[in-house]
């Protein structure tokens, strides 16, 4: 089940493994390589899904995330990959709207699975 997946990450490396993973998985692969230019998408194309870094140059995951849940809501599902596996950093993305937060690295089987499911939650919901 495909579905249209933003990835965000100031790590070329992971944003190039993540979006091979995913669009050999049969998702719709967007990238960006910071938080800005994620922000800028967010009113000119529309993603079922977001996986978007913690720690990123100019904003954190969690600035990306309010972002997309103030202007699509439920319509969205955003997961938070975090080097940090504390509770300051998951109430952060929690509190910013994050439906997932998964520590880095994480298995990209585990991820392709938990966005299918998320697809298909999604579509569960819209119909």
């Amino acid at each position: 089940m495909s579905g249209r997946v933003l990835i965000v990450d100031d790590d070329e490396h992971i944003l190039r493994a993540l979006g091979t993973s995913l669009a050999r998985a049969g998702f719709q692969v967007t990238s960006a390589d910071d938080a800005a230019p994620a922000i800028a998408m967010s009113d000119t194309n529309e993603f079922d899904l977001l996986v978007v870094d913690f720690h990123m140059k100019t904003k954190t995951g969690a600035d990306v995330v309010r972002h997309y849940k103030e202007r699509h809501g439920r319509q969205i599902y955003c997961v938070v990959l975090s080097g940090e596996d504390d509770d300051e950093t998951r109430t952060k993305c929690f509190d910013a709207g994050a439906d997932e937060v998964l520590l880095k690295p994480t298995s990209p089987v585990v991820l392709r699975k938990r966005l299918a499911e998320a697809v298909r939650l999604l579509r569960e919901v819209a119909a």
